[in-house]
Protein backbone atom coordinates (compact mmCIF):
# COMPACT_ATOMS: atom_id res chain seq x y z
CA UNK A 1 0.00 0.00 0.00
CA UNK A 2 1.28 3.12 -1.08
CA UNK A 3 -0.48 5.50 1.38
CA UNK A 4 -2.68 5.22 4.03
CA UNK A 5 -5.85 6.51 4.33
CA UNK A 6 -8.30 7.38 6.67
CA UNK A 7 -10.71 5.08 5.32
CA UNK A 8 -8.77 2.45 4.45
CA UNK A 9 -6.94 2.69 8.01
CA UNK A 10 -10.45 2.64 9.21
CA UNK A 11 -11.08 -0.60 7.36
CA UNK A 12 -7.85 -2.15 8.53
CA UNK A 13 -8.65 -1.74 12.36
CA UNK A 14 -12.60 -3.08 11.82
CA UNK A 15 -11.35 -6.17 9.77
CA UNK A 16 -8.79 -6.56 12.92
CA UNK A 17 -11.28 -6.11 15.31
CA UNK A 18 -13.46 -8.60 13.48
CA UNK A 19 -11.02 -11.26 13.73
CA UNK A 20 -11.11 -10.83 17.58
CA UNK A 21 -7.32 -11.04 18.11
CA UNK A 22 -5.79 -12.67 21.21
CA UNK A 23 -2.35 -12.89 22.05
CA UNK A 24 -1.72 -16.46 20.39
CA UNK A 25 -3.60 -15.23 17.32
CA UNK A 26 -2.47 -12.16 16.50
CA UNK A 27 0.18 -12.60 14.50
CA UNK A 28 -1.55 -14.67 12.06
CA UNK A 29 -4.28 -11.83 11.99
CA UNK A 30 -1.97 -9.44 10.94
CA UNK A 31 0.11 -11.64 8.22
CA UNK A 32 -3.43 -11.85 6.52
CA UNK A 33 -4.39 -8.28 6.45
CA UNK A 34 -1.03 -7.43 5.18
CA UNK A 35 -2.02 -9.81 2.13
CA UNK A 36 -5.31 -8.21 2.08
CA UNK A 37 -3.92 -4.44 2.24
CA UNK A 38 -0.84 -5.01 0.26
CA UNK A 39 1.57 -3.69 3.18
CA UNK A 40 4.39 -5.00 5.08
CA UNK A 41 3.24 -7.08 8.18
CA UNK A 42 5.24 -3.96 10.17
CA UNK A 43 3.43 -1.62 8.81
CA UNK A 44 0.13 -2.83 9.69
CA UNK A 45 1.06 -3.68 13.05
CA UNK A 46 2.14 0.09 13.82
CA UNK A 47 -0.30 1.65 12.25
CA UNK A 48 -2.77 -0.81 14.83
CA UNK A 49 -0.38 -0.01 17.43
CA UNK A 50 -1.13 3.76 17.00
CA UNK A 51 -4.90 3.15 16.91
CA UNK A 52 -4.34 1.45 20.53
CA UNK A 53 -5.60 -2.03 19.64
CA UNK A 54 -3.36 -4.16 18.74
CA UNK A 55 -2.90 -7.30 20.68
CA UNK A 56 0.62 -8.22 21.76
CA UNK A 57 1.51 -11.75 21.18
CA UNK A 58 2.05 -13.47 24.01
CA UNK A 59 5.48 -14.01 25.76
CA UNK A 60 4.91 -15.22 29.02
CA UNK A 61 6.16 -19.02 27.54
CA UNK A 62 9.34 -20.28 25.62
CA UNK A 63 9.12 -22.32 22.69
CA UNK A 64 9.74 -25.30 24.64
CA UNK A 65 6.63 -24.38 26.55
CA UNK A 66 8.89 -23.02 29.70
CA UNK A 67 7.48 -20.29 31.58
CA UNK A 68 9.68 -17.55 30.28
CA UNK A 69 11.25 -15.48 33.52
CA UNK A 70 9.48 -12.08 34.05
CA UNK A 71 11.15 -8.93 32.99
CA UNK A 72 12.59 -7.41 35.42
CA UNK A 73 14.03 -3.45 35.26
CA UNK A 74 18.03 -2.53 35.92
CA UNK A 75 17.25 -1.10 39.15
CA UNK A 76 15.61 -3.76 40.54
CA UNK A 77 18.18 -6.13 39.34
CA UNK A 78 20.88 -4.19 41.24
CA UNK A 79 18.74 -3.77 43.76
CA UNK A 80 18.78 -7.70 44.15
CA UNK A 81 22.08 -8.58 44.12
CA UNK A 82 22.69 -5.65 46.52
CA UNK A 83 20.42 -6.98 49.08
CA UNK A 84 22.08 -10.67 48.13
CA UNK A 85 25.71 -9.09 48.86
CA UNK A 86 24.73 -6.90 51.98
CA UNK A 87 23.04 -10.68 53.22
CA UNK A 88 26.53 -11.93 53.34
CA UNK A 89 27.92 -9.10 55.44
CA UNK A 90 29.36 -7.94 53.13
CA UNK A 91 29.79 -4.26 51.62
CA UNK A 92 29.11 -4.03 47.84
CA UNK A 93 30.87 -1.36 45.76
CA UNK A 94 28.27 0.63 43.76
CA UNK A 95 30.69 1.74 41.27
CA UNK A 96 31.16 -1.67 40.36
CA UNK A 97 27.48 -2.68 40.79
CA UNK A 98 26.00 -0.31 39.09
CA UNK A 99 27.91 -1.10 36.13
CA UNK A 100 26.34 -4.78 35.55
CA UNK A 101 23.80 -5.10 33.17
CA UNK A 102 20.44 -6.21 34.86
CA UNK A 103 20.37 -9.67 33.63
CA UNK A 104 24.01 -9.75 35.02
CA UNK A 105 23.06 -8.23 37.93
CA UNK A 106 19.95 -10.97 38.14
CA UNK A 107 22.50 -14.01 37.34
CA UNK A 108 24.76 -13.08 40.26
CA UNK A 109 22.48 -12.31 42.60
CA UNK A 110 21.06 -15.97 41.81
CA UNK A 111 24.14 -17.65 42.60
CA UNK A 112 24.84 -15.55 45.63
CA UNK A 113 20.98 -16.47 46.77
CA UNK A 114 22.02 -20.57 45.58
CA UNK A 115 25.21 -20.73 47.67
CA UNK A 116 23.81 -19.40 50.90
CA UNK A 117 21.04 -22.07 50.33
CA UNK A 118 23.75 -24.80 49.91
CA UNK A 119 25.99 -23.22 52.76
CA UNK A 120 22.91 -24.27 55.40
Amino acid sequence: MAAWTDESKQELIQDYLDANPTPETTIAIIGELATKFKGTVNSIRVTLNKAGVYVKKGTDKKADGEEAPKRTSKADAIAALTAAITDLGLEPDASIVDKLTGKAALYFAGIIRASETDAE
